[in-house]
């Protein structure tokens, strides 16, 4: 439309230009005659340029009136936006191609370079680009670590896409290290049933919107795993990566009300994830000395299935509790595994464990030891019996040099030379 304007008033000052040329060649200075086959016409230079002047204008308002009625309709309308988008998307298409092998930087600068030279002429912040692509150009900027460019594209989004842009904005604050910012950006989000009103981009993106905010959010809870719990606003428990934020858990500085925040993990945590995740939980709840409940949590899953390396914890944990809290629990456990699982290796060294352990209390004797060898000869190739064998060995404290003392523990961690240790060393 633009350059349809500029058209005409070329065209308006060409004629005045050719009024005026005629003005001077004329005979009468001030009049214009014109001649076609057998008429003549003659008038005023001004009354000429008048005529031209209404003939322009009425020239102007048909061809409004006939792009209103030929292209107002719903099908022109249609086909001019997929004209509009088909451009948009072909002018993206080396952006694309960046992004597919992994050059952010490039892919983004591409970006901004073709829909600012694009025929759309669409500025890098210009409103007519739309919400949604302000939306791509800000992931994309903030995938290439330009965030002050991510945050610019950001402040031109529609009202309906708040929501996205605040999810936006609490990644961009995450990968900029902003974890306090990305906090109250996802707590804005999770606050998001208690606003009361209906975001219609949200509720169309359900519930994918809402597992994307538990992604974001349990990447912050890695970041700081024991403050998380601090919170009163979580994501939906489905959307939770429990198995990361509970390695957090195990690893991080623990708070002074370590106890209390780990009772309402568990108050926080399903059921179903608890089991899913039985072995981190323990080793958390045992790292932070809630002892009791970690024996009971194992005691409860092995009462209902055979976790191996939950057995191998919970028998290094039992064997430390206080005599009178354990004995008869590991009695009742170890006979249920062994009729369930029976000659189960995982299941055999625990009773060995057991054995040894309750044998060093009146003093370790050949016999007993001879007793849980022949126990475990069976199964003398399983590698984690071989293991528990060298620390044995160790315990023992048989006439060894220092030298193959040294070696025994470097070796005891190597899984590919237990064999070879056992045949070699222990006989």
């Amino acid at each position: 439309m633009t350059s349809g304007i500029l058209l005409t008033l070329f065209s308006l000052i060409l004629l005045f230009a050719l009024a005026l040329l005629a003005n001077a060649l004329s005979d009468d200075p001030g009049y214009v005659l014109l001649v076609w086959q057998h008429w003549q016409v003659q008038s005023s230079v001004g009354f000429s340029l008048l005529m031209i002047l209404l003939l322009a204008v009425v020239f102007l308002l048909l061809f409004f009136i006939i792009r209103a009625i030929l292209f107002g309709s719903s099908y022109y309308y249609q086909k001019r936006k997929a004209l509009t988008r088909r451009k948009t998307l072909m002018s993206l298409d080396e952006s694309i191609r960046h992004r597919l092998v992994g050059n952010i930087p490039a892919s983004f600068m591409s970006m901004e370079e073709s829909l600012t030279k694009n025929s759309l002429n669409l500025r890098p912040f210009n409103k007519k680009k739309g919400s949604a692509l302000h939306l791509l150009q800000a992931d994309v900027a903030r995938l290439a670590g330009f965030y002050p460019s991510a945050l610019e594209h950001l402040n031109h989004i529609d009202s309906d896409d708040h929501e996205l842009a605040t999810l936006l904005r609490a990644k961009i604050a995450l990968d900029a290290g902003e974890l306090l910012q990305a906090q109250g950006f996802l707590d804005f989000l999770l606050s998001y049933p208690d606003r009361g009103f209906i975001e219609p981009v949200r509720e169309s993106l359900q519930p994918a919107f809402d597992q994307h905010v538990g992604l974001v959010w349990s990447q912050l809870a890695v970041l700081q795993p024991w403050q998380m719990l601090s919170n009163s606003l979580f994501p939906h428990t489905q959307s939770i990566d429990w198995s990361g934020w509970l390695k957090s858990l195990t690893l991080a500085q623990q708070p002074d009300d370590v106890l209390e925040r780990v009772g309402r993990l568990l108050q926080l945590m399903p059921q179903a994830d608890q089991d899913q995740q039985v072995c981190l939980l323990f080793g958390l709840l045992h790292r932070v000395g809630a002892n009791q409940a970690a024996f009971e949590l194992a005691q409860r899953t092995l009462a209902d299935r055979l976790e191996i390396d939950l057995l191998d914890q919970w028998m290094s944990l039992a064997l430390t509790l206080p005599e009178d809290q354990a004995t008869d629990a590991i009695n009742t456990l170890l006979t249920s595994l062994e009729q369930r699982y029976p000659a189960q290796p995982d299941v055999v060294l625990a009773q060995a464990r057991f054995a040894r352990h309750q044998a060093q209390k009146q003093g370790l004797d050949e016999v007993s030891l001879l007793a849980i060898q022949a126990r475990l000869e069976p199964y003398q190739s399983y590698a984690l019996i071989q293991h528990y064998q060298l620390i044995w060995l160790i315990e023992e404290n048989k006439p060894l040099d220092d030298v193959t003392r040294s070696t025994l523990l470097k070796r005891l961690q190597a899984n590919d030379e237990q064999q070879f240790i056992c045949d070699n060393i222990v006989h």
